[in-house]
Parts: structure tokens; C-alpha cells; sequence
């Protein structure tokens, strides 16, 4: 017997599927091992839930039907060893026929694998895709990864070291072995990791090189979404740019993360007046539509680089992703008569 995969938008059948009945899954209380010690709590349901999409297992974190050492929690939260689990009951049904990402689909992530060794893989994640299935998506990169490996018929088992918004393209870091997965998730909840970006704002940043030093928080919600706002009383957030051209009436600048929060670089550049170009969420919708005329029709925010200390060798290790091609021909658009180097 397998988990249902597949959940009904209806209250009711969320209710169903969570609930105990006759062919339900007891109550587990399960103990984090050394394996798992610095997962998140999401990646680890989904681990031992397998089958059951991302979007339920937020849903039974949100009505409180998980708890770790008794209390409620967030999906973000890393478990400590020797922490205590409970996994709530989930209805059991006959197994159904497994469904994988379409071919074609895990070819041309295949093609953007920029990186790769027995502990991790790179990837340049294309813009428009998820990292993860759930919210409207059936399957994310790492979907694609994890079967990319099934056809190489390897024991590898691909984890998430991160997350990119799904309109966000660039480096998308995956642990292929616990221990990796260990070792990164404590490099980047430190800060080890340096996260450089690449984005296209409105107008020219003063001064051209700078820090944004805004806490945020998430608090109003639109056509179903949270949307992360500046708050005086929020999470600290830095943000790290400087300007590298000027055109007409746009920046490209260069960003460094020293904080990972929720939608920052989007933020942040909305909070001191310079939107990020394409950003249908933060945007300034007529600064788009001139965008759009020279052929952006996305969100110009790329991640360009990850460095870190490789988990095996010890290493600095520094990965980049080009631009893709859309990009590079905005910047090239953008340009004449006064694009200039800062």
C-alpha cells in the first residue's frame, strides 16, 4: 500500500485524506537520527510521507497535525538530533501506477546541469520552473533530477540544498548523499554560502553601491498569496548591490545576499524605489511594458553565482550560470545610445 498521491481541493477530502479511518496510517512518533539531523521539517515529512505532494504537507503543518517535541512548527524549521517527531495519520489506499516527469522535460534539465560530482550537482534552473512540484505545479527540478538519476540507475538520492523562486533563474544546488545534504543545509543557515545575483532595476540606484538593510515579514495577503513586506519588527535582511551599467532608464546591478529571506532581493529593490524588471508581484507595471518592447517578458533576476566549501574535499568551490540568451538580448537592447559601465 502506498500514501494517495492525489488530494482533492475540497476541505472535505483534505479531511479524508489527514483522517483516521480504516485504511489509515497510525500515529507515528519518529526519532531524528544523525541521517536526518539539519533537514527541514518539510523535506523530512516528505521523506517518510513519500507520495503525499508539498502543498498537503504545509496544509497539515499549518492545523498543527504535525509537531516536533510536542510543539507546532514551520516547514523551514531544521531538526536537531535526538528530536521527536510526530507524523500525523494519513489515509492508505491501494498503489496506483507511478507518474514521472515527461522526457523531455528531464532532457532539457539535463542539458542545464552546469556542475556535477558524487556529492553534488548544479543546475542552471530555467525561469518558469518550480523547484519542487505542489502550488499548481505537478513536478519541479527536482523531480527531473531525481529521475534524471533512476535513468542512470544510480543510488544517489538528490535533496534540495535551497530554493530559487520559480520565476527566478540561475544555480540550483543539490546534495546527492545525507551527508552533503548535512553539511550545506549548516553552510548556508551560517551564511558560508555566498549567493550572488544579477538583476535589471528601474532607474539607477543611489548610491550606486550600497546595502539594504530592511527587516521583513509576511503579512498581507493577494489573490491567495503572502506577499513579504518591510516591518519594522520583521527578520533581520541584508541585501548587498552595486551597479554595474546604466541604460536609459535601468540599472544591471550585482547583489550578495547575506541573509535568505522569502522574495528579498524583490523586496527590498521595490522598498528603495528600483523594481526589479518583469516583477508581476513588486513591479511597476509601465516600466515593464517598456521592457517589453525591447523583448523581456520575464522577471530579470538571475542567480549567477554559489561559493562554498565543498563537504568532501574541503575546497572553495565557486560555481557561475551564464545568462540565458533572452537576457543577454535585453542587455544588448538596453544598451544604445547610453548604456555605460559604472
Amino acid at each position: 500500500m502506498d500514501v494517495k498521491t492525489c488530494l482533492a481541493p475540497s476541505e472535505k477530502r483534505m479531511k479524508d485524506l489527514a483522517g483516521v479511518g480504516e485504511k489509515s496510517s497510525p500515529v507515528q512518533q519518529v526519532l531524528v537520527t544523525d541521517a536526518d539531523a539539519g533537514v527541514r521539517v518539510d523535506r523530512f515529512l516528505h521523506t517518510h510521507l513519500p507520495g503525499i505532494p508539498y502543498s498537503f504537507i504545509h496544509r497539515l503543518l499549518r492545523t498543527g497535525q504535525v509537531r516536533v517535541n510536542s510543539g507546532r512548527v514551520q516547514g523551514g524549521v531544521r531538526l536537531a538530533l535526538g528530536d521527536t517527531v510526530r507524523l500525523p495519520p494519513v489515509r492508505l489506499e491501494e498503489p496506483q501506477a507511478q507518474t514521472f516527469p515527461p522526457d523531455g522535460w528531464v532532457k532539457s534539465v539535463r542539458e542545464r546541469i552546469i556542475w556535477r560530482d558524487d556529492a553534488l550537482l548544479v543546475l542552471n534552473k530555467a525561469e518558469g520552473m518550480a523547484v519542487h512540484g505542489g502550488s499548481g505545479d505537478r513536478w519541479g527540478a527536482v523531480d527531473a533530477v531525481r529521475r534524471l538519476l533512476q535513468w542512470e540507475e544510480s543510488t544517489l538520492q538528490p535533496e534540495l540544498c535551497h530554493r530559487l523562486d520559480k520565476d527566478t533563474s540561475g544555480c540550483l544546488l543539490f546534495a546527492l548523499t545525507p551527508v552533503a545534504l548535512r553539511q550545506m543545509a549548516a553552510a548556508f543557515r551560517t551564511g558560508t554560502v555566498e549567493k550572488e545575483y544579477l538583476a535589471l532595476v528601474r532607474g539607477c540606484p543611489q548610491p550606486a553601491e550600497g546595502l539594504i538593510d530592511l527587516p521583513l515579514t509576511k503579512g498581507i495577503v493577494r489573490a491567495g498569496e503572502r506577499i513579504v513586506v518591510s516591518a519594522e519588527h520583521g527578520l533581520a535582511a541584508r541585501t548587498r548591490y552595486r551597479v554595474l551599467t546604466r541604460f536609459a532608464n535601468a540599472s544591471l546591478v550585482q547583489i550578495v545576499l547575506e541573509s535568505g529571506r522569502t522574495h528579498q532581493i524583490r523586496v527590498h529593490f521595490q522598498a528603495i524605489g528600483h523594481p526589479v524588471a518583469g516583477d508581476r508581484k513588486y513591479g511597476d507595471s509601465a516600466f515593464d511594458v517598456r521592457m517589453g518592447r525591447i523583448g523581456l517578458h520575464r522577471l530579470f533576476l538571475h542567480a549567477k553565482r554559489l561559493a562554498f566549501t565543498h563537504p568532501v574535499t574541503g575546497e572553495r568551490t565557486t560555481i557561475e550560470a551564464p545568462l540565458d540568451d533572452r537576457l543577454q538580448q535585453v542587455l544588448v537592447q538596453s544598451a544604445p545610445p547610453t548604456g555605460r559601465p559604472v
